[in-house]
């Protein structure tokens, strides 16, 4: 008998656009439906995301979402006071949601959601939390721990996050992140002329962006051989006056940018992958270039370093721009054999440690433990 057959699970989302942390968990709904769970969700609304699963035929709902757990976040708009004046009615909605949907289980995808983890758990709903994140130390960092660890299940995305989010010997489940992979590799060109660098992530200083585009500068100061491309919108709420800025810099060097793309699309056109993450508990861009089998560099960083094992790419030291366009020149200088095999070899390693199956039977049985520390409870 299927343990999970007719059980309902809400996942509740932080983010208003489909970010990494949402598509690693909408990816693996068909798989955990095969198990026999039933999917409803929670998510900002209005937003992009909250059109999309309505679209795909989902149950969803949502209310505007002002909550955040910094004090630079508060600081932008709407405000704090209109930000700290819509979050009783915000909750006060999402437990009429709790209600209406008597979910089993609540997946509260991210830290960020840990206010509505807690409400649920006061409605004594069993309730996982799954970190995205790498949590911070300090203050902010103990009383988010604290209540990740009030809750049913704790699941972090790496054994980087992982450590970072463990408490008095306690560590969460690692149930590491997966993709799909591609039928078609990309195709490594003999001598491609301009050797093409490309990058996805939002425009922030937490994946680097700077850095992308300091390493571009360099590199185009030196020689034309080369050409260089942004994905990824500057929608980060505490740094958008900061990304927008990055973005018309770097277009000023000749740095194509493109919001949003076909990812897989982008990936095939590019002769070099490139995440110089500052801070990163495993991002799902860089699994995705993997998969595709272009060559990927990477900071020696939190996931990252999970991610890319020793022939599947190249790690270079964080917040270095210098060691990041000396590795970038290095991969074009390779002999076309060298890069096709880097390329195989990352592929490969998706295809066996990070796909979506494995993903699944991980969130499965997650999902089971929480019930069971539930009912225990």
């Amino acid at each position: 008998m299927n343990e999970a057959a007719g059980r309902r699970v809400a996942v509740v989302f932080h983010e208003p656009h489909l970010g990494g942390a949402t598509r690693s968990v909408t990816r693996i709904v068909p798989a955990l439906s095969a198990h026999g769970w039933e999917f409803c969700f929670w998510v900002p609304r209005p937003s992009a995301l909250f059109d999309h699963l309505e679209a795909q035929g989902h149950d969803v709902a949502g209310a505007p979402r002002h909550v955040e757990y910094s004090v630079r976040a508060w600081r932008v708009p709407p405000g704090p006071g209109t930000r700290a004046r819509s979050i009783p009615p915000y909750l006060r909605r999402f437990r009429e949601f709790l209600r209406d949907r008597s979910p089993d289980l609540v997946h509260a995808n991210s830290i960020m959601t840990v206010a509505e983890a807690l409400a649920a758990r006061a409605r004594r709903r069993a309730v996982l939390i799954h970190i995205h994140e790498m949590l911070p130390g300090g203050v902010r960092g103990d009383l988010l721990r604290r209540a990740a660890w009030s809750l049913d299940e704790v699941v972090a995305v790496s054994r980087a996050s992982a450590e970072r989010a463990g408490r008095r010997n306690r560590t969460p489940r690692i149930v590491y992140e997966g993709t799909p992979i591609p039928e078609r590799a990309a195709e490594i060109r003999a001598d491609p002329r301009p050797f093409a660098v490309g990058t996805v992530a939002v425009v922030s200083t937490r994946k680097g962006s700077d850095l992308f585009v300091e390493a571009a500068r360099r590199i185009r100061s030196e020689s034309d051989d080369f050409s260089f491309e942004m994905v990824g919108a500057p929608n980060d709420a505490v740094e958008r006056e900061w990304a927008r800025d990055l973005v018309t810099r770097a277009q000023a060097i000749g740095v194509v940018h493109r919001p949003e793309a076909d990812t897989f699309d982008r990936y095939r056109s590019w002769d070099a992958f490139v995440l110089p993450s500052r801070a990163d508990p495993f991002p799902i861009a860089m699994l995705e270039a993997m998969a595709t089998g272009v060559p990927v560099i990477g900071t020696r960083r939190d996931g990252l370093a999970e991610q890319i094992a020793d022939g599947c790419g190249i790690l270079v030291e964080p917040d270095d721009p210098g060691a990041l366009a000396r590795a970038i020149r290095s991969l074009a200088e390779r002999d076309p054999a060298e890069r096709e095999a880097m390329g195989r070899a990352a592929r490969e390693r998706v295809a066996s440690r990070f796909n979506l199956e494995r993903q699944a039977e991980g969130m499965h049985e997650a999902y089971l433990a929480a019930l069971d520390a539930a009912r225990r409870r």
